[in-house]
């Protein structure tokens, strides 16, 4: 089992025993009070059980069942960055997995960032334990849950200018607010230096910033 995992068999307090129609839930906090917080809600819930509970992202691929369909819980403990990693890692390795994302503060682009990328539960601080089960039973279906204060953050007209980044430029933006190098974002993600100067002009560009330092300044604000 990977570190910093906890297997766990929560079950709904309408639930006798763990059916095999249950949704398995994967519930990842790095906080651990949080995360026994999180438990006890979603233990609550009818027809639904927490699987595993973990405190980092990259544990999740490794304990996901191909078998069957499960629902990933990330907290708000859980960076932007990563949770956009996950979903492709998800999606690439066609897992069967959904994935709902509590967050707070969304800037208006981070939370259409999202939902572009594939997350099809989104939640704000402002969403109640009614809101979770039902973006949890919402996702299963295959359909988008937003909760309303996300609705009407998405409502928020964008500057004419402004677009979305691409998958590309949100991976040189995940090495750029670590600090790394051109040439080292580079080597990682098998591009030439002058491709990443040119994806780096575009963020600049879309972010309206004129700088590496202003680029990790409003990553920062958008709690990328």
């Amino acid at each position: 089992m990977a570190q910093g995992v906890t297997t766990l068999q929560f079950r709904g307090t309408g639930d006798q025993t763990t059916s095999k129609d249950s949704l398995s839930i994967i519930l990842v906090d790095s906080h651990l009070l949080t995360r026994l917080a999180l438990q006890q809600v979603i233990a609550t819930f009818k027809h639904m059980h927490i699987s595993a509970s973990l405190s980092a992202v990259h544990d999740v691929l490794a304990i996901t069942d191909p078998s069957k369909e499960q629902i990933v819980v990330l907290s708000p403990s859980i960076a932007i960055s990563d949770c956009l990693a996950l979903t492709k890692q998800l999606h690439e390795q066609r897992v069967r997995c959904e994935v709902v994302v509590l967050q707070q503060d969304l800037h208006p682009e981070t939370a259409r960032m999202l939902v572009k990328q594939g997350v099809h539960g989104l939640l704000d601080e402002h969403a109640s334990e009614q809101d979770l089960v039902q973006a949890i039973r919402t996702v299963s279906l295959g359909h988008v849950f937003l909760s309303r204060h996300i609705r009407a953050l998405l409502s928020t007209p964008l500057p004419p200018v402004t677009n979305h980044l691409t998958r590309r430029e949100i991976q040189v933006l995940t090495r750029l607010k670590c600090g790394e190098a051109n040439f080292r974002i580079a080597c990682e993600l098998g591009l030439k230096e002058k491709t990443i100067e040119k994806y780096l002009t575009s963020i600049y560009e879309k972010l309206h910033v004129c700088s590496r330092a202003e680029a990790i300044l409003c990553l920062q604000k958008m709690h990328f």
